[in-house]
C-alpha cells in the first residue's frame, strides 16, 4: 500500500494534462429466497476508488501521452475486500502510452478485450445479476499487456497478451474488433486458451429513441474436455424521464451452472447528481434446484 501511495504522489507531482480522483460506492439490502430458506442481508456491490490521468510526453503539437490508472475495490459493509486480502483489492491498474495516431499500449492489471467487448449490454454489471454468473470470460488479469488501435472511421481493435500462471505454458490471448456508430455498435471477441477455455463472443447494442436493446451470443469450449456450451444475453432499457429508467435482462447458459437462466427486472431513480436509487427483482433457475434463488434488492449507488 505504501508503494501505491508513493507512486500516486510522484504522478500527481508532475505537470499533468489531466488527472482525476473517482469512485463508486454501492450498497444494497437483499432479500433472498433459496430452495430451503430465506435470508436478508446488506451487501456491497463492487465499490471502488481510483486515480487516473495523463501527462504529455512531447512538446508542441505532438499527441504522445503517458497514461495511468490505479483502481482498488473495497467493501464498506464488511470493512475489507472479498476473501482475506485486506482492505483493498486491485482492479484495473496500469501504466501506458497513448497516441491518437498510433493507438494505446499499456501494461499492468486490466479487464480482457473479451470482457470489454460487451459494451454496456449487461445492465446489472457489478450487481448480483452480473452476467459473470452465467457466461465464461468475464476476466481481469495481472501480468497484462494490451494494445488498443486508433479508430479507423468507426472501427478499432484490441489485442491482449496475459502471462499464463502455469509454468511452461503459452500466454493467454484475448482479441476484439469493434464498430461504433450512431445507429448501433457491434463487436466480435475471441479468447484463446484463457483459463482453459476457447471462446467467441458476438455483441450488438442498438439505441432506438428512449430504448436501448442489447444482445450477446457466446460459444465457449473447455479445452481439457473439448465440451462446448453456448449462451446468450438479451437486455432492454427504457428511459422513462431524466431521472428514471426501467431495465429488463435475460441470460441463459450451461457454462457456469447447468440449466442456468437469470431473469431480472429493475428500476433506477436518480436522486441527485451521482446518487442513484436502484431496485431489482432477479430470478435464477437451474437444473439443480439447490442452486436456484429469487432476490429482491433495494440499494444506493454513489459515483464521484
Amino acid at each position: 500500500m505504501i508503494r501505491i501511495l508513493v507512486f500516486l504522489a510522484l504522478l500527481l507531482s508532475l505537470d499533468a494534462s489531466s488527472n482525476e480522483f473517482y469512485g463508486r460506492i454501492a450498497v444494497d439490502t437483499r432479500s433472498t429466497n433459496l430452495s430451503e430458506e430465506s435470508e436478508t442481508d446488506v451487501e456491497s456491490n463492487e465499490s471502488k476508488i481510483g486515480f487516473k490521468g495523463s501527462f504529455k510526453l512531447n512538446e508542441g503539437n505532438g499527441d504522445l501521452s503517458l497514461i495511468y490508472q490505479a483502481e482498488y475495490g473495497f467493501d464498506p459493509v464488511d470493512g475489507k475486500a472479498r476473501g482475506d486480502e485486506g482492505t483493498f483489492k486491485q482492479r484495473n491498474t496500469f501504466l501506458g502510452i497513448k497516441s491518437k495516431n498510433y493507438g494505446t499500449l499499456m501494461a499492468g492489471t486490466h479487464d480482457t478485450a473479451f470482457k470489454k467487448a460487451q459494451f454496456k449490454i449487461d445492465l446489472f454489471n457489478d450487481l448480483l445479476p452480473d452476467i459473470k454468473n452465467i457466461l465464461q470470460g468475464e476476466n481481469r488479469f495481472e501480468d497484462y499487456v494490451g494494445y488498443i488501435s486508433p479508430k479507423f472511421k468507426n472501427y478499432f481493435f484490441t489485442i491482449n497478451s496475459i502471462k499464463n500462471p502455469n509454468p511452461g505454458t503459452s500466454n493467454y490471448k484475448s482479441y476484439s474488433v469493434h464498430y461504433t456508430g450512431d445507429k448501433f455498435s457491434a463487436s466480435v471477441a475471441i479468447d484463446d486458451a484463457v483459463k482453459g477455455y476457447d471462446s467467441s463472443r458476438y455483441s450488438l447494442l442498438v439505441p432506438l429513441g428512449s430504448f436501448q436493446f442489447g444482445f450477446i451470443f457466446q460459444d465457449s469450449k473447455k479445452i481439457s474436455t473439448n465440451a462446448s456450451d453456448t449462451g446468450k444475453v438479451i437486455s432492454v432499457q427504457k428511459k422513462l424521464s431524466d431521472k428514471n429508467k426501467i431495465k429488463f435482462q435475460y441470460a441463459d447458459s450451461d457454462m457456469k451452472v447447468v440449466g442456468g437462466k437469470n431473469t431480472t427486472l429493475g428500476l433506477d431513480h436518480l436522486l441527485a447528481k451521482g446518487l442513484t436509487l436502484f431496485i431489482f427483482y432477479s430470478d435464477f433457475k437451474a437444473d439443480n434446484t439447490a442452486k436456484e434463488r429469487e432476490v429482491f434488492s433495494v440499494g444506493l449507488e454513489y459515483k464521484f
